[in-house]
């Protein structure tokens, strides 16, 4: 990027950041400030910012329509940052940090999600519903199944794993999951339930988004060459070092974890990963291996 368009992007930045904190910015005194003539600001305001949605436009004093655009000071950026479990990914979220950003000198990849744009209203339901302590009901269509299911449920969470959105809740008490994008026809009753204050800390502490039938603990012996990987950051879901051997493999402990969120996950490692404990997981596993395996002859 040339020393002009970098220039430009960080002028724009800042003209974004401040109209969103002060509110309205004078077009004499950002001219002082960033040596540029008034009718330089006067095109950045009046074409490259044209989309915004103006309240007053000119020809000195610029401010948004502040009921629309909404105003997100640093403490609001850091919240976001907590929520979307990105706080640790960047050494400092600053506003340096963001007009870096804007100047594309780093970037995040490999960050697949599902889009639910379309599903705007219903994400919005469930929110208030769980905030409410409502009850929800609608019908759930599992993928790959024929025929859908009317549920009734007791909402806790929308919790985000690796890009998709998922329903936590209870049903008749017992813990369940669902796949945001599969529920449909979606009504907020009058009725209210009482939160499960146990329940709620046990889906907020673990990694782990199917809580019922889960398994203890699963311990994983892990190759030495590829060990680094996993001690670099956590692979697996509530991942726990038990002991590095001597030979360099390393001896991992998954606690409260359902089968379905471990068994691909060594699947994918294979011949790296081995199951350790319980033994009826090994069981499954070796079935199906086999299983793929025949499918080869």
């Amino acid at each position: 990027m040339s020393s002009k368009h970098e220039k430009l992007a960080e002028r724009l930045a800042t003209i974004l950041v401040e109209l969103n904190t002060k509110g309205q910015l004078d077009i004499n005194e950002l001219a002082e400030r960033f040596s540029v003539g008034v009718r330089t600001l006067q095109k950045d305001f009046n074409e490259r910012l044209a989309f915004l949605d103006w309240d007053l436009k000119g020809p000195r004093f610029y401010s948004l329509n502040r009921n629309q655009f909404g105003v997100f000071t640093k403490e609001d950026v850091e919240r976001f940052a907590y929520f979307a479990s990105v706080q640790d990914l960047f050494p400092k979220i600053d506003r340096e940090f963001f007009q870096n950003s804007l100047n594309q000198s780093i970037a995040v990849k490999g960050l697949h999600y599902e889009p639910i744009q379309h599903r705007q209203r219903e994400f919005k339901q469930l929110q208030q519903a769980i905030e409410k302590h409502y009850v929800v009901q609608f019908t759930y269509q599992k993928q790959g199944q024929q025929g859908a299911s009317n549920r009734e449920i007791e909402p806790y969470i929308l919790l985000n794993k690796n890009g998709v959105w998922y329903l936590i809740g209870l049903e008749n008490s017992k813990q369940k999951t669902f796949c945001f994008t599969q529920i449909h026809f979606l009504k907020v009753t009058n009725k209210t339930f009482t939160l499960d204050e146990t329940f709620l800390a046990e889906i907020q502490k673990s990694d782990s988004i199917f809580h019922g039938n889960q398994i203890n603990e699963v311990v994983i012996k892990v190759d030495a060459s590829v060990a680094h990987y996993f001690t670099r950051r956590n692979l697996l879901p509530n991942q726990e070092t038990i002991r590095k051997l001597e030979n360099g493999e390393l001896l991992l402990s998954c606690k409260n974890i359902h089968e379905l969120e471990i068994i691909p996950l060594v699947q994918y490692w294979i011949p790296y990963l081995t199951i350790i404990s319980p033994s009826d997981l090994q069981e499954n596993m070796a079935k199906k291996l086999q299983k793929y395996l025949n499918k080869l002859d």
